[in-house]
């Protein structure tokens, strides 16, 4: 039976019970985090719940009252479970408020962890790479609020799926935005890597920002710039990076009915950097 954590107690994850008047269901008002745990050390720890703090901010989302204790809860999760490589989830929403638009609730908002095994550097993804189609972005303006209303993701992410792909590449009038769950690299032939900067367009992911640093202290060079649908073309690689896939090559991309293959040459080097990081 899985342990999960909400809004102050261990329990089972059937004896869980969040009101039907909880905003985060009502009105899909919530944000999230989702962390890796290597050897029961969990990666990017301050990162991670450093942007919750800013989701819940921009989003007007009350703190838990746990937040202070959130470290010491996720280590307790993870054993409580027996997980030592895995996932932590978190979800916090306003909590509970009469069905109106604007109504304030006047009791905690809602926190619920929970936690699972993940394959990380075992998956076929991380291994073999994936065939990705790239789609308009349909998503709200703010990308930067990692938010609980993932609609916009889920539809595309089925509509590849059903087309023979296993996940998407977002775009909009500047040019490549993300993935559905992930930030977006690609090597250009000169061996330049480049991927968008991070604005309300795009989420500030904690593993695209690790890759950044990683990977200049290893001497390569990173730009920060719009990147079009003409560049994937042109690339020698892309990548996608989140802390659930990790570092994953792109090997296949199709693109207004256009298909290109990719090395992952470098994509390579670059997950065995990530992986040394993640196993010091």
């Amino acid at each position: 039976m899985t342990v999960v954590f909400l809004n102050g107690r261990f329990i089972n994850e059937d004896e869980a019970m969040i009101s039907p008047f909880d905003r985060g269901f009502t009105f899909g008002e919530g944000v999230y985090e989702v962390c890796i745990s290597v050897g029961r050390k969990i990666i990017d720890l301050e990162e991670h719940l450093a942007r919750l703090d800013r989701s819940l901010n921009a989003a007007g989302i009350t703190l838990p009252p746990e937040r202070s204790l959130m470290p010491g809860l996720m280590h307790d999760l993870l054993e409580r479970n027996g997980i030592k490589n895995g996932f932590i989830y978190i979800q916090v929403t306003p909590g509970k408020t009469v069905r109106n638009f604007i109504a304030s609730p006047t009791e905690r908002s809602t926190l619920l962890m929970s936690t699972g095994p993940t394959p990380l550097e075992e998956s076929n993804a991380f291994k073999h790479g994936m065939r990705v189609q790239v789609m308009p972005d349909i998503r709200w303006g703010r990308r930067d609020i990692k938010t609980t209303m993932l609609m916009p993701q889920v539809m595309a992410k089925r509509a590849a799926l059903d087309a023979g792909f296993d996940d998407v590449i977002f775009y909009d009038d500047l040019g490549i935005t993300e993935g559905s769950s992930s930030n977006v690299f690609m090597v250009t032939n000169e061996g330049e890597l480049v991927t968008r900067p991070v604005s309300h367009q795009i989420l500030s992911g904690c593993t695209r920002n690790t890759v950044i640093e990683l990977t200049e202290q290893n001497g390569m060079t990173v730009t920060e710039r719009p990147i079009t649908r003409d560049d994937l073309l042109q690339a020698k690689e892309i990548f996608l990076t989140s802390s659930t896939y990790l570092v994953v090559p792109v090997v296949e991309l199709e693109l207004d009915g256009k298909s290109k293959t990719y090395s992952c040459e470098e994509t390579k080097k670059i997950q065995n950097i990530y992986i040394e990081y993640l196993n010091k």
